[in-house]
């Protein structure tokens, strides 16, 4: 497989942007492998997902606070917690002059089904709240690979793909890490689930509103007790859309702003640049 594409779930229906690319929305998992020729650095990324990282070239460093967590070998993975935020570096190898990895996430139905099945043998201390490094050891790897080659393959059903996800969490079980059962969205948590299904759309607060079945002044007001606002999610989902898009297709940038809801590159590239501190030309 090329390096520089993005796979997702190849069980869900693809969607068409106004610039001819497509977009898949995610099912029961997601896979993608950025690959960048140069250094890249991004503060307060969310992981919208439970998510494992793996480096196959460069180094990879989280960091929140004062903790930080590093990938420097492919013998290694990393478990990020579903909503994390953390500023990530990402190094290229200073032989391949590259930086690649694998960025693979579970949808939450996975986490539920995983703890409904087996959530009575899980030690509570290996609950991962937010990032955590264990060996990529031979089955390990099995596991994660047996996965990766069913996202990969047109043949394989949701229902062999979800005995794949589960025997990939059970593995990582076995290894002291547990990823939290998800408890049920609030409004937030639908309002991103909403959000990140079509982040080429020209959402409304109202519009929105309706499809979660609340007044547009209740979502701002709700929005507002957390401390956010509706215009502040839907551009942090856009970035991550875009982010994601550049490292892993290629997409031109007109493709890239279509899909993150920007007729303009202009305007999409001023938001990128607001928000992580390069073009997204560079």
């Amino acid at each position: 497989m090329d390096p520089t594409e993005s796979v997702t779930d190849p069980l869900d229906d693809s969607r068409w942007l106004p610039s001819g690319g497509t977009l898949k929305a995610q099912a029961l998992c997601s896979l993608a492998m950025p690959r960048l020729m140069q250094a890249q650095y991004a503060t307060d990324f969310r992981f919208f997902e439970a998510t494992l990282l793996v480096v196959i070239s460069g180094r990879l460093t989280l960091g929140r606070d004062e903790r930080t967590w590093e990938l420097a070998d492919s013998h290694s993975l990393m478990v990020v917690a579903k909503n994390s935020i953390t500023n990530i570096r990402k190094m290229p190898d200073k032989n391949s002059l590259a930086f690649s990895s694998i960025f693979f996430t579970f949808a939450p139905s996975i986490i539920t089904e995983f703890h409904q099945r087996y959530g009575h043998d899980v030690n509570p201390g290996s609950t991962v709240y937010d990032c955590k490094t264990t060996d990529l050891d031979e089955d390990l790897n099995d596991a994660l690979q047996f996965c990766i080659r069913g996202v990969n393959s047109p043949t394989v059903s949701q229902a062999q793909q979800t005995t794949r996800l589960l025997g990939l969490l059970l593995a990582l079980q076995e290894r002291g890490v547990v990823f939290l059962r998800p408890s049920a969205p609030g409004l937030v948590e639908r309002l991103t689930q909403l959000l990140a299904k079509a982040p080429e759309k020209r959402w409304t607060a109202a519009e929105v509103g309706r499809e979660l079945a609340v007044s547009e002044a209740t979502l701002r007001r709700r929005l507002a007790e957390e401390g956010i606002s509706f215009s502040a999610v839907l551009t942090e989902i856009r970035m991550h859309n875009a982010i994601m898009l550049l490292q892993t297709t290629q997409f031109s940038l007109s493709q890239i702003a279509d899909a993150c809801g920007y007729r303009a590159v202009s305007r999409f590239s001023m938001r990128f640049k607001s928000r992580f501190g390069f073009s997204p030309a560079r």
